[in-house]
């Protein structure tokens, strides 16, 4: 018992003591015979910022029969009054008490006094007094009590710790003196309350990483249902950190929770957050003022609106290789995440030309036409690459390649820069332009020539034939024809070069020069292919020309 609690009791002995030594004559004033007051617990427990209930139900029976006129009258009447006190933990004070009696409680041959406040919350500080309706009777009614703040003055707990709240009855003595009644006690109501678990001491925490706020926000917003972006960005340069993405942090308590209830709502999980980080890159928590460095405080919260929770923006500091960010609480690890910054490239697969070419990587030579080379870009740490700067190098430029528009100290090749394809599977896509018929090879190297590249692929070679008809040859499948006997004339054409046609070139013949003769069940196929005639012969027995 503390000693606040101590001195309270005795004061209560002392009055219940001096309350019935002024007690005149029995006969002029009416008794408590008895009295009770029931608890529906003895205990109770609440977090910071709630509430506690408990029902109080008062009991007593009063002796009204040496009323000279025989009749009980309203200032007569026998009645208790339900008080209480309370004691604090050290530092603290306790929130006022309301006390409601519904219409429906549970209720016998008593009147309340203060008859408005039935069905509605009242403060008990002063007290809730019950008088009885007959002479001799046995009162009963109850009371629902809470730190409640309906009423006026009542609060809820703000500090953790036991709060222990003593009830007792008295009644009215000579000149209303308010005396402890006969027989009564005090009960007690215990109320142990305990910090809310807002903060994410030993807990956890889900970290929504992107390259972009939006990204990374709505993934925050859907907590536990959403899926981040994994960030592959250039290492930059050391000299001018550059921005690559952005993280939101979901904290959650060491129960897991994301939000704690309290009363009839819920308050979120919040928390500072420090966020390290190991390898290459550097962070900056919160708006432009902080420089980006190796560590950063993150004001966390989980309440809905973005303002209220601090953002981890993430730069490259010109180092490549992969960063590690962990996210702890003292000396919790409440996540971890990793970044990817790339450097220049260091390797290439094997090129290739994607385009569809059967015939050897045979192309068509015109003006307009081009083939695409493509080949996967990797740094040093075996990252793919999805950006930077490659050459491709022609062994003549006359037949296919790109002529540099600006040669730069004798630059001799094509620079390529168009990157396709998702983060795992970009690869580089080249376009080369065609020229002029004849046999070139293609090779990427990391610089304007090969001399001064410090990788370059293997070659690729590209066999390119003319877009024109410069001879045509025709050969029979057999040497006499019956008549009306299907013939198979097969047409080879070839370009000036003597070579025969690309896969992908259409052209046309003209048909036998004599109008009353043509050609039927024409199949017009690739001219670097078969071309089958089939011809029928008509009953004059005359061949066509062609």
């Amino acid at each position: 018992m503390s000693t606040k609690t101590f001195f309270k009791r005795i004061s209560l002995g002392i009055v219940l003591a001096l309350g019935l030594g002024m007690v005149t004559t029995p006969s002029s004033q009416a008794a408590i015979l008895s009295n009770s007051i029931t608890l529906s617990s003895s205990t109770a427990t609440a977090v910071i910022g709630d509430t506690a209930t408990v029902t109080a139900t008062v009991r007593f029976t009063g002796n009204s029969s040496a009323n000279t006129t025989g009749n009980m009258t309203s200032g007569n009447a026998d009645s208790v009054t339900l008080r209480y006190s309370c004691d604090a933990p050290s530092g603290a004070s306790c929130p006022l008490l309301g006390a409601y009696q519904d219409v429906l409680a549970d209720t016998a041959n008593v009147t309340t006094k203060d008859v408005t406040h039935i069905g509605a919350w009242r403060d008990l500080s002063s007290g809730v007094t019950d008088s009885l309706t007959s002479t001799t009777a046995t009162g009963r009614s109850a009371y629902r009590i809470a730190t409640n703040s309906s009423v006026a003055g009542s609060s809820t707990f703000t500090t953790a710790g036991t709060y222990t709240y003593s009830f007792y009855l008295t009644s009215a003595g000579p000149s209303n003196v308010l005396t402890l009644s006969s027989g009564g006690t005090l009960v007690t109501w215990t109320v142990t309350v305990t910090a809310l678990q807002k903060n994410a001491t030993n807990g956890s925490a889900n970290v929504y990483i992107s390259a972009d706020t939006a990204t990374a926000q709505n993934g925050r917003l859907a907590f536990l249902a959403a899926t981040d972006s994994a960030i592959v960005a250039s290492r930059g340069t050391a000299a001018d950190p550059r921005l690559t993405g952005y993280a939101f942090v979901v904290v959650r308590n060491s129960a897991g929770d994301t939000r704690v209830a309290v009363a009839s709502g819920f308050q979120p999980v919040e928390d500072s957050v420090t966020v390290t980080v190991s390898g290459p890159g550097l962070v900056r928590a919160g708006g432009m003022g902080a420089n980006p460095a190796k560590s950063a405080t993150l004001n966390v919260s989980n309440r809905a609106v973005f303002n209220q929770t601090e953002t981890l923006a993430i730069y490259a500091d010109g180092t490549a290789g992969t960063m590690t960010l962990t996210f702890t609480k003292g000396s919790t690890t409440l996540a971890t995440k990793t970044v990817t910054f790339t450097g220049p490239a260091a390797s290439i697969t094997e090129p290739f030309l994607s385009d569809t070419y059967t015939n050897l990587n045979t192309a068509n030579a015109s003006t307009t036409s081009s083939v695409t080379l493509s080949a996967q870009l990797k740094d040093s740490g075996g990252t793919v690459l999805t950006s930077g700067t490659v050459y491709v190098f022609s062994s003549d430029t006359k037949i296919a390649g790109n002529v540099p528009s600006t040669a730069v100290f004798g630059q001799t090749s094509h620079a390529c820069s168009d990157f396709t394809g998702t983060t795992t599977s970009t690869r580089l896509a080249c376009s080369i332009t065609l020229r002029d018929t004849g046999t070139v090879t293609l090779t990427v190297g990391d610089s304007w020539t090969v001399a001064a590249s410090t990788w370059t692929s293997s070659a690729v070679t590209l066999t390119i034939t003319g877009s024109t008809i410069a001879s045509a040859t025709v050969a029979f499948d057999k040497a006499t024809y019956a008549p009306g006997e299907r013939a198979v004339i097969t047409i080879t054409t070839k370009d000036v070069a003597g070579r025969a046609h690309a896969n992908g070139t259409i052209g046309s013949l003209a048909r036998a020069p004599l109008s009353n003769y043509s050609l039927s069940a024409v199949t017009t196929a690739v001219f670097m292919e078969l071309l089958e005639v089939v011809m029928t012969l008509l009953t004059q027995q005359q061949f066509l020309s062609i």
